[in-house]
Formats: C-alpha cells, structure tokens, sequence
C-alpha cells in the first residue's frame, strides 16, 4: 500500500484521534467510522471483482461464504464506483 491509499490514510487519522481532545476525538472519530465504512466496503466489492476474473461467481461465493446475489451486488457496486461497463465486453460508461 502507498500513503496515498485510501485505507492507510484512513488508519492514520484514526491513529492520529487518540492524541486529540475528547470532544475533538469523539468528532473525529464520528467522522471516520462513515469513511471507513465505506472505504471497506469499497475494498471488499474491488476483492470480490478480483477473484471473478478467474474463477466463476458460484465458485467466489462458496470460498467467500457468501450468496452468488451477494457476488452480484458487489461486482455491481464496484462497477459503478470505477465507472467500468455494467456488463462485460461493454464499452465504459462516458462519464459526465
């Protein structure tokens, strides 16, 4: 990982908290649990997309210990995150 990673930054600032105030670190702390919430989600969906490429969604699902529509939700929100087609062999989606 870079220091320009998303997760690295996300686990200095929290690392950083313990040495605020209370009330600043509370604050703080408030803040990251949304980023961070979304930065592990964000990471499990790219995971997921990942292992697609060279293993079938049925064969993700049962190493991940999770549903093939729980595969599909993931791939889906990855793709809409990066901007990549909906399906493949799409062309990208022209972003505006």
């Amino acid at each position: 990982m870079t220091d320009t990673d998303p997760l690295s930054c996300l686990g200095g600032r929290l690392a950083a908290a313990r040495h605020l105030a209370p009330i600043a670190r509370y604050r703080e702390l408030r803040n990251l649990a949304s980023e961070i919430k979304s930065a592990i989600a964000a990471e499990q969906d790219a995971a997921i997309a990942e292992a697609t490429t060279t293993a079938t969604y049925e064969q993700v699902a049962k190493e991940a210990e999770i549903s093939s529509s729980e595969i599909n939700r993931r791939i889906s929100a990855h793709r809409r995150r990066t901007g990549a087609p909906s399906r493949r062999g799409q062309r990208p989606r022209a972003t505006t």
